[in-house]
């Protein structure tokens, strides 16, 4: 088992704790030829301005910067419901860009997405008054589940995104965890994934903490419910965050 620490507190930035806060990476080689590969981050946000973020499927490329494409395949949702229920299903295709030593890596991805919650936790005002204790012995928790279906990169891509609510030093927070099986096909060597993954989880981490606290749920539903789109295109979805004044508070830090 390998540990990596992804992030510098030497690079400069408006906000250390987003853009710089260094996550640790924790990589493990069930094989010679795959890698299972782990990284978590604090949130000082609810859970459900998290898990807004990370059910926000067809915007997921204007939260997370290493992703140039993400969208929903129609047809594909067992069960109907709708994103974020905590029951929904859906097949996601997303596209990658980065560099291996130098040259563009685009690996796409299908996967098929299975939200579940785990723990419905305590009732929303639980955090209200005497409601903290039941919030700390019963936190609220979901997880997303992702398996690769389709892949000219990998073989498997399979692992979840988990969210657990909690209190930290009195204040409502999320710990998000991420989680990853990762197994080349063909000639791709492991060792170049290996490098790639773990250099950008940390990166996405990051992102999905830093759109929790500045967009949230807020940002997310509004556009859908004042019907700008379903969902909002990644191009149009800054442009509604700027005119919008709660969204600008949450981001100034007000």
């Amino acid at each position: 088992m390998i540990w990596w620490f992804g992030g510098s507190s030497d690079i400069p930035s408006e906000n250390n704790n987003d853009s710089c806060e260094l996550v640790a990476v924790r990589i493990e080689a069930p094989s010679s030829n795959s890698r299972r590969i782990m990284g978590e981050i604090i949130v000082q946000a609810p859970l459900e301005d998290v898990w807004s973020i990370l059910t926000d499927y067809d915007n997921l490329s204007s939260h997370v910067p290493n992703l140039v494409d993400s969208r929903r395949i129609p047809g594909y949702s067992r069960n109907g419901g709708v994103q974020g229920d905590g029951s929904y299903t859906c097949r996601l295709y997303q596209r990658g860009a980065q560099k291996i030593i130098g040259f563009e890596f685009g690996a796409s991805v299908t996967l098929d997405m299975t939200e579940c919650v785990m723990c419905a936790g305590p009732r929303r005002n639980a955090y209200e008054g005497t409601g903290t204790h039941d919030a700390m012995m019963f936190p609220a928790e979901r997880k997303i589940e992702f398996k690769c279906v389709d892949s000219f990169f990998f073989s498997e891509f399979d692992g979840e995104w988990r969210v657990v609510e909690a209190m930290i030093e009195g204040d409502c927070c999320t710990i998000v965890s991420y989680e990853v099986f990762v197994r080349p096909r063909g000639p791709v060597p492991v060792a170049a994934l290996e490098w790639r993954i773990r250099e950008d989880v940390p990166t996405n981490l990051r992102a999905v903490k830093k759109a929790s606290m500045e967009i949230g749920r807020f940002g997310v539903t509004r556009p859908r419910k004042n019907g700008m789109g379903l969902p909002p295109s990644a191009d149009n979805l800054p442009r509604i965050l700027l005119s919008d004044p709660i969204a600008s508070r949450r981001k100034s830090g007000g």
